[in-house]
């Protein structure tokens, strides 16, 4: 049975990610490279170059001084932007770029990083990802700019940290209270002055005017001021200063930190030896690739499909993939041999493509013995040198291709040649690891990348296509590492699926972005290349048009969809597969950038250990162009691989950008990391396959700005979006997946090993005797959390230094243990230390492992409440200059707080404040004015009719009050459109309330010549009904008619005078027609009409109103809250017709409660009361009273 064989030890499987090519050699460090990016634009190169050669030589210099003579830079490599002309921008011969690795790049300005600041993505005394410098830092001269780069190559290269404080920043202050001081957070061997920082007077963090002149140290807190030179040390170093570097390297300083670093494990010249420090720079322009395949043929490569797969992916990479400027040669090597069967070719047209992988053996070599790897190696070095005579210097890559490698001396030899010639190989360990070793040392060695591709078994004949789809991926994504030229000149994989069988149709859907398009490929991969079982495939754009047209690519099993993918927004796809796919099709779409300068999404994937043994660490940085993307979703899938390439186990786990510090250092600069651990599922071989997405569409990035901005310090627990403004992103990538092998011995390493420290514990103000503290539940090495331990301490070193012995259990609760890379809380009552400064700190402790870590410590106090008054309040009054009175001030301040002391209340305000009151009352006055000249108006018009009627018999009308008293008011009436035909009242309230008047004076029996009056006119109303109900339809009026049960109904018929006129006017009608006196009776019957204009206007709940308002369309808007029902409303007025001419108007009437009054009114008697009629006797004289006995409602 075949076995996997991998290397102890896995630090890295892209060794190359990063510029790791600089070496320090007899006290210099030699290729440092430079490398300016081709946004920076070349209307200021000059200048641009010729600040930047002083900067390295101002570096160099200061270096050599910070050191105390133990490094400088000895040289130097600028790459200059593929865009920018070399005849008016370079000013010395130009090179081609020959395998250098990027230091330091130089790229637009970034308003939320600074002028100059290293990416670090690994904790301390590890190497620094890149320093990165803005191009607007080189535009002018600056002297202190090579001091700041010493500052940021010290990060980079030795693993140091800040040691300053950030504004606003929650773990690293700008000051911090030691005792009874506060100080600024910094290194320095004098005193530091705050310059009124600290207590918030000053807002302007300025170190220059911080440090004293006379100091020299720090360098990581002051490296702008010119009488810094020196690193923090033992003898001015401030352990207890909440600074990013004592964090991280448990407070040690960082000259220690700097001299534990290899490149000063062995003695150098000393500084006498050393008279030059200038640098040697060099300019160097990409020019191309040169890539040389290096095969094993040997029968072990013959696993099932494995050499049909490597034939077809190496004649995808040839003649697909490779851009025009690179060149490919081919090696095959066995047991004795190597064979050259392409030299190093151009690939200018389809013709040498071709060649290439025509030239590889349908079959591998039947010998089962050892390749010969140095034969090859040796073979492969001639080779590019022989081009490089011919041809110029170039980018030099080996791919080796092979299932390991056996202990080999000579091997190890040939590999001081490679390093010599700068060629870095990329190694592939396929179809699996049959040898002792993998190929992964030969990578590293050459700071170039490893990777391994495991076949996978379908039966006993046939691999998995996916075999094949990851190899495809692995050989392009060495071309996207080791290509010189711009990235923007290479497709970038935005989508990608499996589809596996079971549908017969499957649609699906991605996102092109507005900075991506042509050339693009649309690539559907298939198992059997003689028989695709495809049925057919559709493209839908943005815009719905259809590309269905196929191009096949039988012969590197690809069925490509001939389309012009340009149109920003989500494309749809549909594919029908056959039924019966033996196994699953694997989809794959590919875009380009528009422009070389154009910001593009990308996601990179690596492993490290922070120390040897430690734990592994899963890293993923997503960017759009420099900026990083925040709230992405990192998904990565964990699978352990059996020795057939089958999966005996998988797992799915989220990476995170917290900014919790172990292991995410910084939050918001879009590197997702996590701890990974195989404690669990044991030793074995592990794949690890992340999908980036943008998480639901709430990912976003900032938005470039081409704004002015001022340099500030970079990077304290989390990176602000200064650039005034973000934007979200959709997208989607899949970063190259790593494959290793993780021994017993690793895990066992890995677990004495405390991890997951906490190192984001923050505060917040709950209440004023209660603090909330707050924290990432943290990574314990790829293990949760068990429980917390949050403890106390009066002092610093306390809780510091003496966390198990000095510092006290907090017994008022604990938090709760969440999962990873949860928010957690914990709020802490400071009842019983009011005025009492304390410090406190958390242990975590892992599940399964009594390993734990102390977090940061923070400062809790909760001052205590203020003293009952005991002194009589003094008034503030301004004492004219030089006179007596600022202790009766100073004791009222202690007794009546006062907010002049934070704000004055000047002209400028008081003016308006009067001008507004004076116009305010000047429009009050010209109201009223205007209302009682209004009021008088009216009153002078109604004097005269009044008059007439002082004497007139009305004693008997009873004007209800609107305005009860102890009357309770229901809060809301609300209103129906409910009408009953039998129950119909006109304004009249009831309520249990008793009058003064005798019932028998008030109501009365109908006469019988009053209901024959009635019939009467009921006979007339039905003569006009019909034509009655026409003119309401036509008339939309609205009329409002007031009935029982406190209901109110919009344009109902009008009400015929047996339902609406009172008994006085059905006794006058009667009068008229039957009785002698009709002229007698008419005197009266207008001296009513005239009483009743006059109460037209009565007040109903206080305001004036008559019928014509109450029969609009619109309902008063205070009935819509609190109804107060009115009085008892005027009678209608009438025209010489029967009927009324505007109808019968009303007011509604709320319903009476049980014991509740509404108004001021009649009580019922137990006779028979009729509702219809109501009125008033007023209308008739006392003899007629005795003839017509009729009921008043």
């Amino acid at each position: 049975m075949a076995h996997f064989k991998f290397a102890l030890f896995v630090f890295l499987n892209y060794f190359g990610l990063f510029g790791t090519g600089l070496e320090l050699r007899n006290g210099g460090y030699e290729d440092l490279v430079v490398s300016i990016s081709d946004t920076v634009p070349a209307t200021n190169c000059k200048e641009i170059l010729r600040n930047l050669e002083e900067t390295l030589t101002s570096a160099s210099k200061y270096m050599f001084s910070a050191l105390h003579g133990k490094a400088f830079i000895r040289s130097a490599s600028i790459i200059l932007p593929s865009l920018w002309p070399l005849d008016s921008c370079a000013p010395k011969n130009v090179l081609p770029v020959n395998g250098d690795i990027s230091d330091v790049t130089v790229h637009p300005n970034d308003p939320s990083r600074g002028f100059l600041w290293t990416q670090q993505s690994a904790g301390c005394e590890q190497s620094g990802d890149q320093i990165y410098m803005s191009y607007g830092a080189l535009e002018t001269k600056n002297p202190v700019l090579g001091h700041s780069l010493v500052k940021e190559f010290a990060k980079y290269r030795y693993g140091v940290f800040e040691e300053q404080g950030y504004y606003n920043d929650p773990v690293y202050p700008v000051c911090f209270e030691d005792g009874d001081n506060v100080k600024i957070t910094g290194c320095s061997d004098f005193q530091i002055n705050d310059n009124g920082i600290c207590d918030g007077s000053n807002k302007e963090y300025n170190t220059t005017l911080m440090v004293d002149p006379r100091a020299r140290t720090s360098i990581m807190f002051a490296a702008e001021v010119p009488s810094v030179s020196m690193f923090c040390d033992a003898g001015n170093h401030d352990p207890n200063a909440p600074t990013k570097h004592n964090l991280l390297c448990k407070r040690r300083n960082t000259f220690d930190v700097i001299l534990a670093h290899p490149d000063f494990h062995t003695e150098s010249k000393t500084e006498s030896d050393i008279m030059d420090t200038s640098p040697k720079i060099t300019y160097k322009k990409s020019k191309m690739t040169r890539f040389i395949f290096i095969v094993e043929n040997t029968n072990d490569m013959a696993t099932r499909e494995s050499w049909n797969f490597l034939r077809s992916a190496v004649r995808k990479f040839t003649m697909v993939d490779l851009p025009g400027n690179a060149e490919l040669g081919f090696i095959l090597t066995n047991d004795t041999d190597a064979i050259v069967v392409s030299p190093l070719t151009t690939l200018h047209n389809q013709v040498d493509r071709l060649a290439i992988p025509s030239a590889m053996p349908y079959n591998p070599g039947e010998t089962s013995q050892s390749p010969c790897l140095h034969c090859a190696i040796r073979k492969a070095l001639e080779m590019f040198a022989a081009k490089t005579k011919i041809a110029g210097a170039a980018t030099h890559v080996l791919i080796m291709i092979a299932p390991g490698m056996n202990n080999n001396t000579q091997l190890m030899d040939v590999l001081n040649e490679v390093k010599k010639q700068k060629v870095r190989i990329a190694t592939i360990n396929y179809p699996m690891v049959l040898k002792q070793h993998p190929l992964d040392s030969l990578a590293k060695e050459t700071n170039g990348a490893s990777y391994s591709v495991i076949e996978r078994k379908f039966n006993v004949q046939y691999s998995m296509l996916s075999t094949y789809f990851q190899l495809t991926n692995t050989l392009y994504n060495i071309i996207e590492m080791f290509y010189t030229g711009n990235k923007n000149d290479l497709p970038i994989e935005i989508h990608r699926r499996e589809i596996r069988d079971g549908r017969a149709s499957i649609t699906g859907s991605f996102v092109l972005d507005k900075n991506m398009g042509q050339p693009s490929r649309f690539m559907l991969y298939i198992p059997n290349s003689y028989q695709p079982l495809i049925k057919n495939i559709k493209l839908i754009s943005p815009s719905q048009h259809i590309f269905s047209q196929r191009l096949d690519m039988l012969e590197i099993k690809i069925i490509q969809i001939e389309s012009n993918i340009t149109e920003p927004g989500t494309w749809t796809y549909t594919i029908e597969p056959l039924q019966g796919n033996p196994q699953s099709h694997f989809l794959q779409v590919m875009a380009t950038a528009k422009s070389r300068t154009a910001d593009v999404i990308r996601a990179r994937f690596w492993t490290r250990r922070n120390q040897p043994g430690g734990p592994l660490i899963l890293l993923t940085e997503v960017k759009k162009g420099d900026f990083p993307i925040m709230a992405a979703k990192v998904e990565v899938r964990v699978s352990k691989l059996e020795p057939n390439g089958s999966i005996l186990y998988h797992d799915c786990m989220e990476l995170f950008d917290t900014g919790s510090g172990d292991p995410d250092i910084t939050k918001g600069d879009g590197i997702y990391s996590r701890y990974f651990s195989a404690s669990n599922t044991g030793a074995g071989v592990y794949t690890f396959e992340v999908t980036v997405s943008d998480n639901g569409n709430t990912a976003f990035t900032w938005k470039s700005s081409s704004d002015s901005f001022e340099d500030t310090p970079c990077c304290g627990s989390v990176i602000l979006n200064k650039s005034h403004g973000s934007e979200t992103v959709s997208f989607e990538r899949v970063p190259q997946p790593i494959t290793m092998e993780i021994t017993a011995s690793d895990i066992i390493a890995a677990s004495k090993i405390p991890a997951g420290r906490i190192l984001d514990l923050r505060r917040s103000i709950a209440t004023p005797k209660t603090i909330r503290l707050s924290w990432t539940s943290p990574d314990m090495g790829g293990q949760k959390v068990k429980r917390y331990e949050v403890k106390y301490a009066s002092n610093i070193a306390d809780i510091t230094e003496h966390f198990e012995t000095n510092a006290k259990m907090w017994e008022w609760g604990k938090p709760l243990a969440l999962e990873i890379g949860s928010e957690t809380t914990f709020t802490v009552d400071m009842s019983d230390f009011l005025g009492v400064p304390l410090y406190f700190a958390v242990k975590a402790v892992a599940e399964g492992s009594g390993m734990s870590t102390i977090s940061n410590y923070v400062r809790l106090y909760a001052p205590l409440p203020p003293p009952p008054s005991t002194v009589t309040p003094v008034f503030r009054h301004n004492f004219p200059s030089g006179s007596s009175g600022i202790n009766e001030v100073f004791a009222s301040d202690e007794v009546i707080p006062s907010k002049n002391d934070s704000s004055n209340i000047g002209v400028e305000l008081i003016l308006p404040i009067l001008a507004g009151c004076l116009l305010l009352v000047v429009l009050l006055v010209l109201y009223f004015c205007f209302c009682v000249r209004k009021r008088n108006r009216e009153n002078h018009k109604e004097s005269n009719k009044a008059k007439n009627l002082e004497n007139d018999k009305m004693n008997s009308l009873t004007i209800v009050p609107n305005t009860p008293v102890n009357n309770p008011q229901p809060s809301q009436q609300c209103y129906t459109n409910q009408l009953s035909e039998n129950d119909h009242t006109i304004g009249v309230p009831i309520a249990n309330m008793g009058y003064d008047d005798e019932p028998k004076k008030r109501y009365s029996l109908v006469h019988q010549q009053e209901q024959q009056l009635i019939d009467e006119l009921k006979q007339q109303q039905m003569a006009h009904q019909q034509r009655n109900d026409q003119m309401n339809q036509s008339n939309n009026y609205g009329v409002l008619s007031v009935i029982s049960n406190g209901t109110i109904q919009r344009g109902q018929p009008t009400l015929s005078p047996c339902n609406s006129w009172s008994a006085s006017q059905l006794l006058h009608e009667h009068e008229k027609r039957r009785s002698p006196t009709d002229i007698a009776e008419e005197a009266l019957l207008i001296q009513y009409q005239e009483t009743m204009n006059q109460l037209e206007h009565m007040s109903l709940n206080g305001q004036n109103v008559d019928h014509v308002s109450l029969s609009s369309h619109q309902i008063p808007e205070h009935y819509n809250t609190v109804h107060i029902p009115p009085p008892v409303p005027p009678l209608p007025m009438y025209s010489q017709s029967p009927y009324p001419s505007n109808g019968i108007y009303g007011v509604h009437q709320p319903q009476s409660y049980p014991n509740q009054v509404i108004y001021q009114s009649m009580p019922r008697n137990d006779a028979p009361f009729t509702p219809s009629l109501q009125g008033s006797l007023n209308s008739v004289n006392s003899g007629e009273k005795k003839r017509r006995n009729v009921t008043m409602v």
